[in-house]
């Protein structure tokens, strides 16, 4: 299966482009840079949060590190030394070519994984605060289109920890520059400090003007979280959303309008929201009926890749048959025209066929969880 899995055609619609970073491409900038001297001026907070995990300790002086010393940076015992984590790389990516390469590496990876259709989140700001300024960034993000071999569509995460007035001007000025690459927006963040209701007027406006619309609930917070994003945000697809099952009336509300859940199994269980994939609530949702999309989320933080979201997603209960519908899933719910949909679909299903009787049952599934 998982031979099989690796030969299809899939598609992404939850990947945050900085958690896809390679190893390689975040060692050269570690190497580029003087660490020191990239940090100075931080609180002391920050620098405290930086030196209290041993993973990052070592990186905070400056020597040439190679790949597999890298890879240890993205080793955590708990969800604060992942964000912490996440947030030192973030001091990396300083300039125009910085970010070429992080947006070339990722699609060069996706592209090696059989990744023909992306939809990668953006949160422009963090870009904007290490100085290049807003234009530049969308003018690589428009060029990233032209990436032979893999489709790429952008979504803008506002990040909700900015506040709505903020995010609201943010998004006009990324409306001002009519960039047709940025397809979408999403709201990531702390979803259990700034909850979607608040975002009205900024989902309003880019819904004016023909963005398509995601956001990231029912993952910090419960079902009432989705509900907001149904009601007040009006979203076509919820990110993660996983939290649905603790309310029997919104599975049947998502399954009666066909709302998708953009579901990354092993981010909920690095980030806390469940246990274990056995705890998870992914078959249980589908066998529902709701429409399920898998994605990977930050797959380099949480040492995972595509195909080993879908090997899990086996391992749940989930059979070889639906395992399809679901791949079928990730285009029919994508930011796409009809045509291009069906295509993607067609691709998939003739591949499929194609291949499935000479795979099928040749290959032991493994049985061995990712590590956080």
């Amino acid at each position: 299966m998982r031979k099989l899995l690796e030969k299809l055609p899939k598609a992404e619609l939850h990947l945050h482009l900085r958690g896809a970073i390679p190893v390689e491409v975040f060692a050269s900038l570690l190497n580029k840079y003087d660490v020191t001297a990239i940090l100075e001026g931080n609180s002391y907070r920050t620098s405290g949060m930086f030196e209290r995990y041993g993973n990052i300790r070592p990186f905070l002086s400056s020597r040439n590190w190679s790949v597999e010393e890298v890879s240890r940076l993205f080793q955590y015992e708990n969800f604060d030394q992942f964000l912490a984590t996440y947030h030192f790389t973030s001091y990396f990516i300083r300039d125009t070519s910085d970010l070429k390469k992080l947006i070339t590496g990722v699609l060069e990876d996706l592209r090696a994984q059989n990744v023909v259709y992306a939809e990668i989140t953006i949160s422009v700001i963090e870009y904007i605060q290490q100085g290049i300024p807003l234009p530049v960034i969308l003018t690589c993000l428009e060029q990233a289109t032209d990436f032979p071999g893999i489709r790429v569509q952008w979504i803008v995460d506002l990040v909700r920890n900015i506040g709505h007035e903020a995010a609201l001007k943010l998004l006009r000025q990324i409306i001002a520059l009519d960039r047709r690459s940025v397809v979408g927006i999403t709201l990531g963040g702390s979803e259990h400090l700034f909850p979607p209701a608040p975002f009205e007027n900024v989902y309003a406006a880019a819904r004016d003007h023909g963005l398509r619309l995601t956001v990231h609930a029912g993952e910090a917070l419960g079902p009432e979280s989705i509900w907001d994003a149904l009601r007040v945000l009006k979203v076509e697809r919820i990110g993660h959303g996983v939290r649905a099952i603790e309310d029997p009336d919104l599975v049947a509300y998502l399954v009666e309008h066909r709302i998708p859940l953009e579901i990354c199994p092993t981010s909920n269980l690095c980030t806390g929201v469940f246990s274990s994939y056995e705890a998870h609530p992914l078959k249980a949702l589908f066998d529902a009926g709701v429409p399920i999309a898998i994605s990977t989320d930050d797959p380099t933080f949480f040492g995972t890749a595509l195909v080993d979201e879908y090997m899990h997603v086996r391992d749940m209960g989930v059979s070889d048959s639906d395992i399809l519908e679901i791949l079928k899933n990730s285009f029919r719910h994508a930011f796409l025209p009809d045509e291009e949909i069906e295509k993607y679909v067609h691709r998939l299903l003739t591949i499929h066929t194609s291949l499935a009787p000479t795979v099928f049952g040749s290959i032991p599934v493994s049985q061995a969880p990712l590590s956080c």
